[in-house]
């Protein structure tokens, strides 16, 4: 079996996935901001682009995975960035990162003790959004501001668009069933299957752009302001990020880990093949607001 990346790092540090980003980072007032949380901070993209805006900020990334804590910890520890732990961020913390393993619904900060609270491609996998918000809008000082993107949420899809994912998810069983012909040849038993072992694709459902919105003013939050920013998926971007545990669990839900991702990868390439195009656009939700 070929080796494929797991994680979410290929993907992050991908110049397309920075290009899609980077104009949210760059469209928030860091005039006023020391105090930076990075939620779901995976591999620290965001992170890095902040420091790149404003390099005296003292910002503490969390995840709730630690192999992506080990990867951003591995990367700023190599700049000689990492703070030690939060007593030395709080009081010497400027131009370093705090980086935990941790959940961002019950974070480790005083009331009103941040600036600015951002959160990439995450949160609609909270379970409980209306508790994270609320832990968000207490740890924000007054005036702080909480900025977040993502592109699962209803309305992602361009219209006419939706054929390539569903001729993805078709190449990635006729990947599986080559595997498993070439098992059998072998005299080797199919790819074992365990049912119930995860949630079913998109089974919760994504918020729409003004639910999100709904939502983040009843958590108090005010001057909320949203959009959608289109940004290409490429052949290349969706390759990278097939394989990302977070999402190859719960596309081929009950298969292995190393299987599911090298059919999903497999059937990147070939679904823009089969559709003959190279990219399709996807519209990448933008909430930012305000805490009284």
């Amino acid at each position: 079996m070929p080796d494929i990346d797991t994680t979410y790092e290929s993907y992050t540090d991908h110049e397309e996935y920075i290009a899609t980003n980077r104009p949210l980072i760059e469209s928030i007032d860091l005039s006023d901001v020391e105090a930076v949380a990075d939620l779901a901070c995976g591999a620290g993209m965001f992170s890095n682009l902040l420091f790149e805006r404003k390099p005296s900020l003292r910002i503490c990334g969390i995840d709730l995975d630690p192999r992506q804590i080990e990867i951003s910890s591995r990367k700023f520890g190599k700049r000689g960035m990492l703070a030690a732990d939060l007593q030395s961020w709080r009081g010497n913390g400027a131009g370093r990162i705090l980086l935990l393993t941790g959940s961002a619904d019950a974070l480790p900060f005083a009331d009103g003790e941040i600036d600015l609270v951002v959160m990439g491609n995450a949160i609609h996998l909270m379970p409980d959004k209306d508790r994270f918000l609320a832990e968000v809008a207490r740890v924000l000082r007054r005036n702080g501001t909480f900025v977040f993107n993502s592109v699962f949420f209803n309305g992602t899809f361009v219209p006419g668009t939706e054929a390539l994912f569903t001729e993805w998810m078709k190449e990635a069983v006729l990947v599986l069933e080559e595997i498993n012909k070439k098992r059998a040849q072998a005299g080797e038993p199919p790819v074992p299957r365990q049912r119930n072992t995860g949630g079913r694709a998109f089974a919760k459902g994504n918020l729409s752009e003004s639910e999100w919105c709904g939502k983040v003013k009843n958590a108090g939050f005010v001057n909320v302001r949203s959009g959608t920013r289109p940004k290409p998926i490429t052949r290349t971007s969706l390759r990278l990020v097939a394989p990302y545990e977070g999402l190859a669990t719960v596309l081929m839900s009950g298969y292995p880990l190393e299987i599911s991702s090298i059919c999903l990868a497999e059937a990147a390439d070939r679904a823009f093949d089969r559709m003959g195009i190279d990219e399709v656009p996807r519209l990448w939700l933008e909430v930012s607001a305000t805490r009284p």
